[in-house]
């Protein structure tokens, strides 16, 4: 069983820039986390985050899937989980620009802990993750204020 949580935003641009700002390591590091992020299939990259004061944690990633400019799938395995949850972007070109999906799926067995959430696409989801409070963070809301408030801020540029 998995713990899914689904993103969509409606972005002003074309595929191809919201492409460049999911996939170029400096953009990334200026909307989401520092990273040595690289965009190609079998590439081994951590996302470093300071989420408290004094408390570093690296977030070890591997790139499964990259269909330019229109997929991009990574693992997601922060140091208190036993296994990788999955991070996927799906952009559409519409009328007006590009349609930005995020998927972010994780097993119930991945931590120990998880409660069974109530599923929203408009809110965060309700979820208690005792053991990892990074993820916990991005699934209760940190996703929202990234894709609606900080990676829009990035694309202006």
């Amino acid at each position: 069983m998995f713990v899914k949580l689904n993103k969509e935003v409606l972005l002003p641009h074309p595929p191809e820039k919201v492409w460049q700002v999911i996939t170029n390591s400096r953009a990334l590091a200026a909307w989401l986390m520092e990273n040595d992020f690289e965009p190609r299939v079998g590439c081994k990259f951590c996302f470093y985050s300071q989420s408290l004061p004094g408390i570093d944690t690296n977030i070890r990633c591997e790139v499964i899937e990259v269909d330019k400019p229109k997929r991009l799938v990574y693992t997601w395995q922060d140091c208190m989980m036993n296994q990788p949850s999955i991070v996927t972007w799906t952009l559409q070109a519409v009328e007006g620009g590009t349609q930005l999906r995020l998927q972010h799926r994780i097993r119930e067995t991945a931590i120990s802990g998880v409660r069974k959430p109530v599923y929203s696409q408009m809110q965060p989801v309700n979820i208690k993750l005792s053991q990892s409070f990074i993820l916990e963070s991005y699934l209760n809301g940190g996703w929202e204020d990234k894709l609606c408030n900080q990676l829009p801020k990035i694309l202006i540029a």
